[in-house]
């Protein structure tokens, strides 16, 4: 009997062993993303939504959700990982909205969990658009050659100019990177751009300066931007060794020229001191609480008052006309408060 040879079914096997686990989607659209133009934020924590219900139906709001102002639910976690297919939250660590747009946006990002395929780690930088910039690679100006995690994360320079940046970074695989990590600076460079970052961990022996998770970096530089005693105002004592602790930089905003006084911010842990604040509020370089973490939440009439701050982002640009937006963030507060 001749033996017939069925080739559908194993072409289509090859396909999807080829788009298995490692393979990596095209670019999907991010509809609700614009909601984020102005403010951008998630929560160390999730918690059940009691405002307007978000526009897929689901009031459950993880700590991988991109949120923002008016109870907008900008990006669901699996929609920022639609690159990779990921199905599990990963959390949301540090954000930065480079285009503000449904169909051609773009985010940047950090993950609290490693990729369950072993794509990338929780400290690497991921882009919407497909980019894994490993955290070694963001560090290697520093010589630290190992992962110190990403809590804060910030581009400076022309916008046009970042997304060229991207754009090129997503063409360069991660081991690429960690063979040959000098090429980022290459890049940055090229582009006129530099990321501004804070770490999870500290390493007081990297070569080139000690490093705190309480200082603003720079990948392209490989120098201290800010460093956590001119953060926060006079009264913390902030900084290590001189005035006694380090607080963390947990999230991190600015704007697009890299103007140090437009530096918007949160901390690891609180202070209570005079005047204090909370591991949730924004602060404002040297000036304390811009925006308490109730206010932020507010919209979202959640059950708790304080969901802490994982990642910012804030247009610091543009006047965002705040007045817009400040009664509306009074009146879900007071209603709060009741």
């Amino acid at each position: 009997m001749r033996r017939h040879v069925h080739l559908a079914p194993m072409v289509l096997m090859l396909c999807l062993l080829l788009l298995g686990p490692h393979a990596q989607a095209g670019p999907q659209g991010l509809p609700n993303l614009p909601a984020c133009k102005d403010l951008a934020f998630s929560t160390e924590e999730d918690f059940l939504s009691q405002g307007p219900t978000p526009p897929d139906g689901n009031p459950i709001i993880s700590d991988g959700d991109l949120l923002g102002l008016n109870h907008a639910v900008c990006a669901r976690n699996r929609e920022l990982l639609a690159s990779w297919q990921v199905q599990p939250d990963l959390g949301l660590d540090a954000v930065d909205v480079v285009i503000a747009d449904a169909q051609r946006g773009l985010v940047a990002f950090s993950t609290e969990l490693d990729d369950p395929a072993g794509r990338f780690k929780a400290g690497d930088l991921l882009t919407t658009n497909g980019a894994i910039i490993p955290n070694v690679t963001l560090l290697s100006r520093f010589q630290v050659g190992r992962d110190l995690g990403l809590d804060g994360l910030h581009f400076t320079g022309a916008p046009q100019q970042i997304v060229a940046f991207l754009d090129a970074a997503a063409k360069i695989r991660r081991d690429e990177w960690l063979a040959n990590p000098g090429q980022l600076v290459t890049l940055l460079n090229r582009y006129e751009v530099d990321i501004w970052f804070s770490t999870e961990g500290t390493e007081l022996q990297a070569a080139v300066t000690p490093i705190l998770d309480g200082h603003v970096l720079s990948a392209r530089l490989g120098a201290v931007v800010v460093n956590q005693a001119d953060l926060l105002p006079v009264t913390a004592p902030a900084g290590i060794p001189n005035r006694g602790v380090d607080f963390g930089l947990d999230a991190l905003a600015a704007s697009r020229r890299g103007t140090l006084e437009t530096i918007r911010f949160s901390t690891e842990i609180l202070f209570r001191g005079t005047p204090g604040f909370t591991d949730g509020d924004v602060l404002k370089k040297g000036d304390g609480i811009e925006t308490t973490n109730s206010a932020l939440v507010a919209p979202f009439e959640p059950k708790a008052r304080f969901l802490g701050l994982d990642a910012l982002y804030i247009n610091l640009d543009p006047a965002v006309n705040w007045d817009r937006y400040l009664p509306y963030i009074l009146k879900h507060a007071l209603r709060l408060a009741e």
